[in-house]
């Protein structure tokens, strides 16, 4: 039985999904590493696809996006570990972000991070998390350019774990 992966959205976006231009990724291999600590003993950091930025950085780039509505900004930033509900910042286009603004941890849940240090159920945290615009129909560009660089600073801030957190 053939599975009809549009059967439940409206015929329009249904039709204009069935050409949408996704990134073949047949052939390549999947980038897997097995973990070389167990948890409790790993430094952890978050990755929020909720397009969080420190008040201090420059925000995504909404207006591109406005203009050019099948494009994402796709760069990341940087939060630093503690960083106060006021110094948050939220640029994205996809979601009701008013509940980060009031309460950033519902996309990027830092203390809940703390809390499972404070019970021993990881090793560390650290020092930053990152942040990206979780909308990116240019999927290619994100995967080829901006997780390698989001993977080399994790390395740089010797995290063993990331955790990927939704917007």
């Amino acid at each position: 039985m053939a599975v009809d992966s549009f059967k439940f959205m409206p015929r329009t976006l249904a039709e204009s999904m069935k050409v949408w231009p996704y990134v073949d990724t047949s052939g390549e291999e999947i980038p897997w590493t097995s973990p070389r600590k167990q948890v409790k003993e790993s430094r952890v950091a978050l990755v929020s696809s909720g397009g969080l930025y420190c008040m201090d950085d420059r925000p995504f780039d909404l207006d591109r996006e406005r203009s050019q509505p099948l494009w994402g900004d796709p760069s990341f930033r940087e939060l630093p570990r503690g960083i106060s509900q006021d110094n948050i910042c939220v640029a994205h286009l996809h979601y009701d972000n008013s509940h980060a603004l009031e309460d950033y941890n519902c996309v990027l849940p830092q203390a809940a991070l703390e809390e499972m240090l404070d019970e021993g159920r990881i090793g560390g945290i650290s020092d930053y998390h990152l942040s990206f615009m979780g909308y990116q129909p240019r999927l290619g560009t994100f995967i080829r350019e901006t997780v390698p660089l989001m993977a080399d600073r994790l390395l740089e801030l010797e995290v063993d774990l990331a955790l990927l957190s939704s917007g």
